[in-house]
């Protein structure tokens, strides 16, 4: 997510990112965990990351009344991007 606990107005607890995370949770979505608030460890089935990335960005701009934008990525790619140099 870009812009939580950066600028004034977007400020939020871990406490609380993991409630209004865990609002769009059903059998096919599950949050695992928050990482630095702002990073969301989710385990998914039947659901396209995209769609899980939809559905928190909602929530989110609802709950600080302006745009929040969410970037959601496989933990293949993830992997993919540790830096051996």
């Amino acid at each position: 997510m870009r812009g939580i606990n950066i600028f004034k107005n977007a400020r939020i607890t871990q406490k609380k990112m993991l409630e209004l995370c865990k609002k769009v949770e059903n059998q096919n979505l599950k949050i695992l965990r928050i990482v630095n608030v702002d990073n969301i460890i989710f385990k998914k089935s039947g659901v396209h990351y995209a769609t899980v990335g939809s559905k928190l960005e909602k929530i989110l701009s609802s709950y600080f009344g302006r745009r929040i934008y969410v970037t959601t990525r496989s933990i293949k790619t993830i992997r993919s991007l540790s830096w051996k140099g």
